[in-house]
């Protein structure tokens, strides 16, 4: 089984207090906004990744909701992904992402 033998690592970007934080590998940064968070964990996913542990960025919201936005093997590289803009700030029907992406969805914590 292939699939065992390939862990990710998760990097998560949650909102606290208005806030967006980022903490990973003993680095905590904290953003004023979503999109300049992700972008930054992004990268940093990216740079862990090519290291040889595969990465995925994590959005915890503060309801708790956990989002996969991003995934290294299986999304574009961050040249790509921060070259456009996000779905969120083109104005994006709610559920667009997940269509393209049928496997992400906001989860609930446990």
């Amino acid at each position: 089984m292939s699939y065992a033998s390939r862990k990710l690592c998760q990097l998560p970007v949650f909102s606290q207090n208005g806030r967006w934080l980022m903490r990973f590998r003993g680095k905590r940064v904290e953003f004023v906004d979503r999109r300049s968070a992700l972008r930054a964990a992004i990268l940093e996913a990216f740079d862990h990744s090519k290291n040889g542990t595969p990465t995925q960025v994590v959005c915890i919201d503060d309801h708790l909701a956990i989002e996969i936005v991003w995934t290294y093997g299986v999304d574009a590289d961050p040249p790509g992904v921060l070259t456009e803009a996000p779905p969120w700030s083109r104005g994006t029907p709610a559920g667009t992402d997940a269509r393209r992406h049928p496997h992400r969805r906001a989860m609930p914590a446990h």
